[in-house]
């Protein structure tokens, strides 16, 4: 992917486009779906109940919770940047990389992820290619380390409270539940693997990887760019070695940025059904959105678009009923997607300006 054209303008149409239309097709099926007021426990529909929503004291106080949960989300992800790349960048660098890097997220299918693109936002912004895919590949690898412990956690505290942690399925269709199950072990495992594999890989043994790289270049498909490959795998070896010989420091900060970060992130859609509801089993709904995330990982839309809006009713419908659920994936997507499509084009012409005189 050549620098110049890491975005391009069009690819905004599609997620906008899906997601949209996700939502629409939900507000518009729904709109006459019977629902019970989870205030009263009356009969109505989701258009009566937001016509008659009236706004509360909790209402402010969870949407301020929502932005509480934005502003940590990407603070944690640009001091995560800055430790991992060593103090390679400023505040202003980190932040309009990280906004990019989400941009890059929420434009690119959801199975192949914005890491390629963020080693090229990195590269642009002044870091060689191996160091930039260091960084990447500690991110990623820290990513995973989170979510692998945040679901035994989640999990156990959901279950001592008594609450489901898969959603509940119609009679009948208790096999395929048991299959969903044994789906999802079986990509925790896969995770698992993967990221063990990184860790080895970028940490523990980089001297392999570096000789992995060289044997690959050498090969007959990969001949062409066999002196590219050769100084990445050069780089890539450097920068392991430096991330290796790290102090303590750089792992404790950096993790504990990354727990923040995904913390907010998931805890995001807490506070969005706060927003509406006077109770929330919040446990619940966190070991759901482990689940969710999953699903969404391997989405071939741009940033789950479509797959996020019309997955997240299926997932919360036994624990919080459909009541206000259109206006919830509304407001939820808008502070953890859309909002990233905004924020991503207000930064991406001052970014081409600033590392215009660094790209080859």
């Amino acid at each position: 992917m050549a620098e110049g054209t890491v975005f391009k303008w069009n690819q905004w149409i599609a997620p906008v486009v899906i997601g949209v239309a996700a939502a629409a097709a939900l507000i518009w099926f729904g709109a006459q779906y019977p629902v019970t007021n989870p205030e009263t426990g009356a009969t109505s529909t989701s258009w009566e109940l937001l016509r008659e929503f009236a706004w509360s004291t909790r209402s402010s106080y969870a949407l301020l919770g929502v932005l509480g949960c934005v502003l940590v989300r990407d603070l944690g992800y640009i001091i995560r940047l800055r430790v991992l790349s060593f103090g390679a960048f400023t505040w202003r660098q980190a932040t309009e990389n990280i906004l990019l890097w989400e941009l890059a997220s929420a434009l690119t299918p959801s199975v192949v992820g914005g890491s390629a693109v963020a080693v090229v936002i990195l590269k642009r912004d002044g870091l060689r290619w191996g160091k930039s895919l260091a960084t990447v590949f500690a991110t990623a690898m820290m990513d995973e380390a989170f979510y692998l412990l945040a679901v035994p956690l989640a999990f156990l505290w959901a279950t001592s409270g008594g609450h489901a942690i898969f959603p509940d399925v119609p009679a009948g269709f208790e096999s395929a539940a048991w299959g969903a199950q044994s789906v999802f072990w079986l990509a925790y495992a896969f995770i698992a693997t993967l990221t063990a594999t990184m860790l080895f890989g970028l940490v523990l043994k980089p001297q392999s990887t570096h000789r992995l790289l060289l044997w690959a270049k050498s090969t007959r498909v990969l001949k062409r760019w066999s002196e590219r490959i050769g100084a990445w795998a050069d780089d890539l070896l450097e920068a392991s070695h430096t991330i290796r010989n790290a102090p303590l420091g750089y792992w404790v900060k950096g993790f504990a940025a990354t727990c923040s970060s995904w913390t907010a992130r998931f805890v995001t859609l807490n506070m969005v059904l706060l927003v509406f509801y006077p109770q929330v089993e919040h446990a619940a709904v966190l070991a759901r959105q482990l689940l969710l995330w999953l699903v969404l990982s391997i989405s071939p839309t741009p940033g789950s678009s479509g797959a996020a809006e019309l997955g997240l009713p299926a997932f919360l419908s036994d624990l919080t009923g459909l009541a206000y659920i259109a206006a919830v994936v509304l407001l939820w997507r808008t502070f953890t997607y859309f909002i990233y499509l905004v924020a991503g084009a207000f930064a991406l012409p001052s970014w081409l300006v600033r590392t215009q005189r660094k790209a080859p």
